[in-house]
């Protein structure tokens, strides 16, 4: 059986949380090889930042799950396109 694409990206949420090198961790996520938003995460605010690319649309979170569907469904949508 073939792993939750969801649970792949919480846990990358979450490793970004976990990592307090620098204060900002930042990670981008692709589809077939095509870049198509970024999350940064700010330790000294517990903020998300997303960014999609197409169309340019910009949140911020403070809850890791809202940011883990707002990447599912960039990811999805390019899947789901062609």
């Amino acid at each position: 059986m073939k792993e939750s694409e969801l649970l792949v990206i919480i846990r990358r949420l979450i490793a970004m949380q976990n990592n307090d090198s620098r204060d900002r961790q930042k990670r981008t996520f692709k589809k077939f090889g095509i870049p198509l938003c970024d999350v940064t995460y700010i330790h000294s605010r517990e903020e998300f930042i997303f960014v999609r690319y197409r169309p340019y649309e910009r949140f911020r979170f403070d809850d890791i799950d809202l940011v883990a569907i707002e990447v599912f469904n960039c990811l999805y949508d390019l899947e789901n396109t062609f």
